[in-house]
């Protein structure tokens, strides 16, 4: 059974997961988009920033290696969901 910090680590791992994709898309695309880093980024800040979610994604998959079961899947699959979901309304308007 998980663990809420896991629970809460794998809705992390979700969000990061997803952030990811629209951001190293935007940088190997070229194109600006906008990141922490400024409202609107270069293709290259977008594709570090996109690598930058990855990697913190990555390491707490790695990390939580052990609690991967399907409850915490499911946690990162919806979270990441509702991301992506609340991304694509926002940037479609």
């Amino acid at each position: 059974m998980a663990t809420p910090v896991e629970l809460v680590v794998f809705a992390v791992i979700g969000l990061f997961g997803a952030n990811a994709v629209p951001h190293f898309v935007k940088g190997v695309t070229g194109e600006r988009h906008m990141t922490p880093l400024g409202p609107e980024s270069s293709a290259v800040a977008n594709a570090v920033w996109g690598s930058i979610n990855v990697l913190v994604a990555g390491s707490l998959a790695w990390v939580y290696r052990d609690a991967v079961e399907p409850t915490t899947l499911a946690v990162a699959f919806v979270t990441g969901t509702a991301m992506a979901v609340g991304l694509a309304s926002y940037w479609g308007e």
